[in-house]
């Protein structure tokens, strides 16, 4: 049996994502993207939680307590205009947002990266992908 908490944290952002109804026509996609591909815009995410071992989130029984949920959210617009439109939605989605996870006490989400959007054609199209990182801190 599983504490669910790679899921649960997860989900934070997935929610945060879904509730922003300008978000509802761009579509967030957890890990994959649908086949075939849907037209742009949406926001494809990836997630993961790391346990950090510098002795911050250590507590005094030498069990690791605190961890590290990422998001990177890759902003898929036609052009470079539509990527950073989705990347603003994405934004005001996740920014600061105080996330709540039963028996956890949660940090404010906050942006670790922001990259410019990047040209693909690779499909035979042009598609603009912008990445926006974001993280919060839970401790149990």
């Amino acid at each position: 049996m599983t504490d669910q908490l790679d899921e649960l944290h997860a989900q934070v952002f997935l929610a945060a994502l879904a509730s922003n109804p300008n978000l509802t026509v761009s579509r967030a996609f957890d890990g994959v993207v649908p086949s075939p591909t849907p037209d742009p815009p949406w926001v494809l995410v990836y997630f993961h939680l790391a346990w950090p071992r510098d002795g911050i989130g250590t507590a005094l029984t030498a069990q690791q307590v605190t961890a590290t949920a990422t998001a990177t959210c890759h902003c898929v617009g036609l052009n470079a205009a539509a990527a950073r439109a989705v990347g603003m939605q994405v934004r005001s989605s996740l920014l600061n947002l105080k996330p709540v996870i039963a028996g956890r006490s949660c940090s404010p989400v906050k942006q670790d990266d922001s990259l410019a959007p990047d040209r693909d054609e690779s499909t035979g199209r042009l598609v603009m992908d912008a990445v926006q990182v974001f993280s919060f801190q839970s401790t149990g």
